[in-house]
């Protein structure tokens, strides 16, 4: 028999938590034809896996890659990991409903685009009139990951009545939203997700997203939610769980702080009383690095060159402020400390010292907020309960910021987050191959991949071949603050749809990623 390709003498984990074994697996037109302990077919290409761990690729449940695709499906930092799928979307952010120009306007109202950005996209020509012709950009550009696709409750509600209303929508107003969700459901979004700290989610009460949470459960979708934090970890979790509950609807927690590992409870008992739930959480996350001319992008829509009155009424909304640390400062004096501690020794006001350093002439100069390594997230060993809890993976929430320009907003440790967490989840003696369910076969399974996430006859050849004993992320506090670019090490290849996107270290730009939709649709 004679097939594409054969990877030969690997330790095979199959996603499916079973102990892994050492054996073949033959792949043909894009799929898994055999896997035994030996095989011997002719094949176009042979892999020596041999000191080897090959795994069904990883699958990030929570990203935000809609719009970096529209510059580069290359996507180094997840090959570089190991992942072959990611789900965009999140946060109550989406490429839908209507056109381009509208979902460009949201995002760069929300800080997620710059101007720049936005009209660069425009000029060459990345516009779409609605969620099937985003499909077609994207399929026509190329992507080296499969992705899929959720519906943003941000974006649509944002669509329909706008940012700040602080109140319930209207009878027409939630008959035309639902109206929208379900039109994306049947174009192929895999659910619907809640940005619940954020405007204007956080406006719609338990029962709006209910209502919502129905439509999306009669197409066999998902509801992912960034909960309600303000109300408290625990009580937000704990609405997540009711809207699941009161739907029937499957429920994905959006990165949940190992902070709360009560709210970790809370979802495996949900499990246990029948609910179709589960959770992803950060490994380590630093805050976000934003160059001092892109400081202000979340707050206003407003080009980077501002008076100096407009910047002073904007400093005036930056929250946590005294905590923002500056780096690319050119004064090793003032390198990694707080505007707080500089304005204190300064003798001036944290606004005053703010506002000196945006007019200096150090274009470079960052501000990290949320500090070098986040409270929330800070990458220490996981309470037991949290490194036990089987429907805990990994979601890295990356947020590439600028393609084009990556210096002038970013985080660090995001692009680790598959081996931060398998490190972690090491250190508290769980199997690898239960790890390596919780990151492969147990998103498939929440997000209806259908086709994806064990290694298994039949199943579309995602397959990631890593050296383990090598699989790693800078961990300590003296990563490269400075440095955007910091990639995950250890893997040798990554597959897609039976391509190598990543072959013996080095990436190729074979977009052989699809577009997927639930139950095995690709769209």
């Amino acid at each position: 028999m004679y097939c594409d390709l054969i990877i030969k003498n690997g330790f095979i984990i199959d996603g499916s938590g079973k102990p892994g074994f050492y054996g073949d697996l033959a792949v043909s037109q894009g799929k898994i034809i055999e896997i035994s302990t030996k095989i011997e077919f002719q094949a176009e290409r042979i892999i020596d896996a041999f000191g080897l761990t090959v795994c069904p690729g990883f699958i990030d449940p929570h990203a935000h890659e809609e719009l970096t695709v529209l510059s580069s499906g290359r996507f180094e930092e997840y090959l570089r990991q190991g992942v072959t799928t990611t789900i965009s979307g999140n946060c109550g952010h989406s490429i839908t409903p209507y056109s381009s120009d509208n979902i460009y306007k949201y995002m760069v109202k929300k800080g997620l685009i710059s101007v720049k950005s936005m009209e660069q996209n425009k000029r060459v020509g990345l516009a779409w009139a609605d969620f099937p012709s985003y499909i077609d950009v994207i399929r026509n550009k190329g992507t080296n990951l499969n992705m899929g696709f959720l519906l943003g409750h941000g974006t649509l509600r944002w669509s329909i009545i706008g940012d700040t209303k602080h109140r319930k929508p209207t009878a027409q107003e939630e008959s035309k939203i639902i109206h929208l969700v379900e039109e994306g459901m049947e174009q192929g979004a895999l659910g619907i997700s809640t940005g619940l700290t954020y405007s204007p989610s956080k406006y719609a009460e338990t029962d709006e997203i209910i209502e919502l949470a129905k439509a999306v459960k009669k197409y066999d979708g998902i509801y992912t939610s960034h909960i309600r934090n303000y109300l408290g970890t625990l009580e937000a979790v704990q609405e997540a769980v009711t809207i699941g509950k009161a739907t029937g609807i499957r429920v994905q927690v959006s990165h949940l702080t190992p902070n709360c590992p009560e709210g970790f409870d809370e979802i495996l008992v949900a499990r246990q009383q029948g609910l179709e739930i589960a959770v992803d959480t950060i490994p380590k996350s630093s805050g976000h690095f934003r160059r001092k001319d892109r400081l202000f992008q979340y707050l206003t829509t407003l080009d980077s060159i501002l008076t100096s009155e407009e910047r002073r009424k904007l400093i005036k909304r930056i929250r946590f402020k005294d905590h923002l640390t500056v780096i690319n400062a050119d004064d090793p004096s003032m390198e990694t400390r707080t505007i707080k501690e500089l304005a204190l020794e300064g003798k001036m006001s944290v606004n005053e010292l703010i506002l000196d350093l945006l007019e200096n002439d150090r274009h470079e100069l960052t501000f990290c907020q949320g500090g070098l390594i986040r409270q929330d997230f800070p990458g220490t060993p996981y309470p037991n309960n949290i490194a036990q809890n089987p429907l805990v993976m990994v979601g890295s929430d990356r947020v590439s910021g600028e393609f084009d320009d990556p210096y002038a907003w970013y985080e660090l440790f995001r692009k680790g987050s598959f081996p931060l967490f398998i490190s972690l989840c090491r250190q508290s003696g769980v199997r690898l191959e239960e790890i390596i369910r919780r990151i492969t076969s147990l998103p498939a399974q929440q997000f209806r991949l259908s086709n994806r996430g064990t290694l298994s006859t039949g199943k579309s050849a995602d397959i990631t071949i890593i050296d383990m004993d090598n699989y790693s992320y800078p961990f300590n506090p003296e990563t490269d603050y400075k440095n955007p670019f910091t990639m995950a090490k250890g893997v040798k290849y990554t597959i897609i749809n039976g391509k190598a996107a990543l072959e013996d270290g080095i990436i190729k730009q074979i977009n052989s990623g699809q577009l997927l939709s639930r139950n095995g649709k690709v769209l």
